[in-house]
């Protein structure tokens, strides 16, 4: 992965569009919670997870879409990082699993901005381990958001 781009946004804007985030409801639906890491990256784990987040494999791992979801939303708030706007919107995902992401392990999806553009963002993140953050990730994702700027 490459190195992240620092936020655009001031620490008090940053905890703003962080508390913002964070009360989504299908943030909490997911049992996701978000947080900003500095330079520019931006880490979404599990504050609880729900067992209809699990998935095949025949053991107990994060179901598929559910590791969809969580790439989406650490791509959604990378991008918040970046735009005076409490929307941003996801027009492309592509994630590739690369081993099943087990829950008995803790876990969390790290993203950062690639570029940083008025209208768009590429980004690019992994599914980590908490205890082994520099290990193999579990599964690997790029995207592109956009603010979507409310009239």
């Amino acid at each position: 992965m490459t190195s992240p781009i620092p936020f655009r946004l001031s620490p008090e804007r940053l905890q703003a569009q962080l508390a913002g985030f964070n009360a989504r409801d299908e943030i909490e639906w997911f049992g996701f919670e978000g947080a900003f890491l500095a330079p520019g990256s931006a880490s979404i784990g599990f504050a609880r997870l729900r067992q209809g987040a699990l998935g095949g494999g025949g053991v107990a791992a994060i179901n598929g879409g559910v590791i969809a979801a969580g790439f989406d939303a650490a791509f959604v708030l990378a991008g918040l990082g970046h735009y005076e706007t409490d929307v941003v919107v996801t027009l492309d995902l592509s994630v590739k699993f690369l081993s099943l992401a087990r829950a008995d392990t803790p876990l969390a999806f790290r993203a950062h901005a690639m570029r940083s553009a008025r209208n768009f963002c590429f980004v690019e993140g992994a599914l980590v381990s908490l205890q082994d953050p520099a290990g193999s990730a579990f599964a690997m994702a790029t995207g592109m958001v956009a603010p979507a700027y409310r009239t």
